[in-house]
């Protein structure tokens, strides 16, 4: 039973990790990418934050994306103004690597110019434990941690089950349980991160002011205004217009979805 359970788990592993790394797969190996990358960089440097930020967008469309590249175009929308372009590149730069403290500093700052100023409710102790430690490796490292403790549970038992010898038994019985235990939290760990990277959905307000609506219609009740930059998550939809979303406070509506942009 446990065995069969495991060889589950680490199928589904490899499955959420192959689908994790389709994109990878798919982005080209064009030598001047890099070349592209550094000129920006200098563009930036010399104050040309409109040209650096054509470069990056080239750079983006050959289909190559990382944090690098979101946390400079995220750093050149900022002296440009642009609040909400300069919010969605910081947080699509964090979605890939949440422990850059650059972006994170500078998504704190940025985030002090938006006008809605939306009270979050408290995370659970759990869920919010888990985000911590979720954020310290990638989803692809936590979920290879799982399979490598799976591998090495299966290799044990084999061993456990074939032995003759008591005190090795004895020894092995108490890996065993120690690395059922670890394996168990690593796929909590893997698994949520799984759903906080790739199965929520979170967008910016790209609308200086926007209704909020409580049906998914213009003729509907409106039951808050929010402005450029807020951050939503999104949990429902409707045709190609409509977009239900949620605020940190727990507040719910729907918004029209030429008002948002995907992080």
């Amino acid at each position: 039973m446990i065995l069969k359970y495991l060889h589950n788990v680490v199928f589904i592993l490899f499955v959420m990790i192959f689908s994790n790394n389709l994109h990878s797969q798919d982005q080209p190996d064009f030598s001047d990418l890099n070349d592209k990358f550094i000129e920006a960089n200098n563009l930036y440097n010399e104050s040309k934050y409109e040209k650096s930020i054509e470069l990056y967008y080239q750079i983006l469309d050959s289909g190559f994306h990382s944090a690098e590249l979101y946390f400079n175009l995220g750093n050149s929308f900022y002296k440009l103004n642009d609040i909400a372009n300069s919010i969605l590149f910081y947080e699509k730069s964090l979605k890939l690597n949440s422990n850059d403290k650059d972006a994170i500093n500078n998504l704190k700052m940025v985030n002090n110019a938006i006008i809605d100023d939306i009270t979050k409710i408290p995370e659970p102790f759990v869920e919010s434990q888990l985000n911590k430690i979720s954020n310290v490796l990638s989803f692809s490292a936590w979920s290879y941690m799982s399979i490598i403790l799976s591998f090495l549970f299966l290799v044990l038992f084999v061993l456990y089950f074939f032995s003759k010898e008591p005190n090795f038994k004895r020894a092995s019985f108490t890996f065993l349980f120690v690395l059922f235990i670890l394996i168990g939290t690593t796929l909590k760990i893997s698994f949520h991160a799984y759903e906080k990277n790739y199965v929520q959905q979170y967008a910016i307000i790209f609308s200086t002011k926007t209704e909020i609506k409580a049906e998914p219609n213009e003729r509907s009740e409106n039951l808050l205004n929010l402005h450029l930059g807020t951050k939503v998550k999104i949990i429902d939809s409707f045709n190609e217009e409509w977009v239900k979303i949620k605020l940190v406070n727990g507040q719910e509506g729907w918004i029209n979805n030429k008002e948002i942009k995907i992080i």
